[in-house]
């Protein structure tokens, strides 16, 4: 019965926060109950979310075993390390360049370009704090809250001139027997332009001229059948993909994509995102039932749905 009761403050304090900050960034009150607005269906889910099954898929160290089991360990970047705690001697063993992620927030990480120039002191520093911090607080996102955290080391992949390379960012929709998407290309410094399946311009920030070596990869259709696996479980999802030479690597899978505050300009894009995602709120794999968060406290909750686990070690080097 008590954890019932700390549940319910927790969620009616996390209502609150969500609903202030949806009027703020949305300017209007929104309907998480029966919510029709792309915004709105993801502010459902982080309320009624089964945030057990979130947070595996959101954590950038165990989604690495969902991601092979279903598509192959070929699409993953190479691991060089995960570590529960950083300390100054595991750089030692790394290369010149790689990337450090915080596996439990968004953009908790690291660009290492050249490692003798990394304030390594600082760098440790840094990423043990974050170990301590909880990124889901910040706009309601619990299930970020459910990630143990581990600091993980990966490879740094490069693009076609040296750079970071662009992403490919997939808003896969599945409904009752049928798939679909849309798609945004997005620069490394955060510039996107959007499109339909088709290819035809939903919306952009980024000159054609810019866009043009981007566009149409010869690799382009493998990324389709790459994200259409990687979503099978979703009712919605967006899986985050690079392009680096004829291979496809996997980014990341977002629930709760700009936390669900972010303004689509463009109206026909919003329609489409309105209209492509059914929610399956009757999916116990993705949804806890709404209504045990508003009548009493003694109504039994649904049994949890079993899914991929992966036991996180206690050593330093997690493998």
């Amino acid at each position: 019965m008590l954890g019932r009761v700390i549940e319910w403050f927790v969620f009616n304090a996390q209502h609150r926060k969500i609903r202030r900050q949806f009027a703020a960034n949305l300017g209007y009150a929104g309907d998480f109950e029966n919510p029709t607005t792309f915004q709105e269906k993801v502010q459902f889910r982080k309320l009624y979310g089964n945030h057990d099954f979130y947070a595996l898929v959101a954590d950038k160290y165990r989604v690495r075993n969902y991601v092979a089991s279903r598509v192959g360990e070929q699409h993953l970047i190479p691991l060089l390390g995960a570590y529960a705690r950083l300390d100054e001697s595991i750089f030692k063993a790394l290369p010149q360049q790689f990337i450090i992620k915080a596996n439990h927030g968004c953009k908790w990480n690291e660009v290492v370009y050249d490692k003798s120039k990394l304030d390594i002191q600082n760098t440790v520093r840094r990423f043990n704090k974050l170990c301590t911090r909880r990124y889901g607080w910040r706009a309601g996102e619990r299930h970020y809250n459910f990630i143990p955290p581990v600091i993980v080391i990966e490879e740094l992949l490069r693009g076609k001139d040296g750079g970071l390379p662009w992403d490919y960012s997939f808003f896969c929709y599945r409904g009752p027997n049928r798939f679909d998407y849309t798609f945004s290309i997005g620069s490394p410094d955060g510039r996107t332009a959007g499109f339909d399946k088709d290819w035809t311009p939903l919306a952009g920030k980024i000159p054609a001229i810019e866009l043009a070596p981007h566009m149409k990869p010869a690799n382009f259709a493998e990324m389709v059948q790459v994200a259409t696996t990687l979503s099978a479980d979703f009712d919605f999802v967006r899986v985050d993909l690079y392009s680096v030479g004829d291979k496809v690597y996997f980014g990341e899978l977002t629930c709760t994509p700009h936390q669900g505050y972010g303004v689509i300009e463009n109206k026909l894009r919003q329609k489409i995102c309105d209209d492509l995602w059914q929610l399956d709120s009757g999916n116990p794999l993705l949804y806890k039932p709404p209504r045990s968060h508003r009548i009493a406290l003694s109504t039994p909750s649904r049994p949890p749905v079993p899914f991929p686990a992966v036991a996180l070690d206690s050593e330093r080097h997690i493998t």
